[in-house]
């Protein structure tokens, strides 16, 4: 592992302007956003110097956010780490025994990320990116 990337809150529709006007206060950042259309997405990302905090919040009904929002609220989404090789890391810890739950998924970034199910780290979603954020 190279470093903490970012942490992403999943943020419902409704709250998502106000949730992005606190934390650019609270940050004093100005927040960069993208849309992910393939993920029915938008994520706005502030960048720190160190780290990044995300909002996701669904484009669409039935997206994986929109389904985490109806299950948890607002809520943390999951933790990323920044690795040097997606690839080699995700078939180490597989080889490890955890369950991957997404591989070779286009990030915000656009590069490949992976992501390891909740099921094997102890109840916490964890994303693994190449891309500084």
């Amino acid at each position: 592992m190279v470093r903490l990337s970012h942490v992403a809150l999943a943020v419902s529709p409704a709250d998502y302007e106000d949730v992005k006007e606190k934390f650019s206060k609270i940050l004093g950042v100005e927040p960069e956003e993208k849309e992910l259309p393939h993920a029915k997405l938008r994520v706005t990302i502030f960048k720190l110097p160190n780290t990044s905090i995300e909002l996701l919040t669904p484009t669409a009904e039935g997206s994986d956010i929109d389904r985490f929002l109806q299950k948890r609220g607002n809520a943390v989404h999951h933790i990323a780490l920044q690795v040097e090789d997606v690839e080699g890391e995700t078939e180490r810890l597989e080889k490890e025994g955890f369950e991957i739950a997404k591989k070779g998924y286009k990030g915000a970034k656009g590069g490949s990320v992976s992501f390891l199910h909740p099921k094997s780290t102890g109840g916490f979603l964890i994303e693994l990116v190449e891309e500084e954020y």
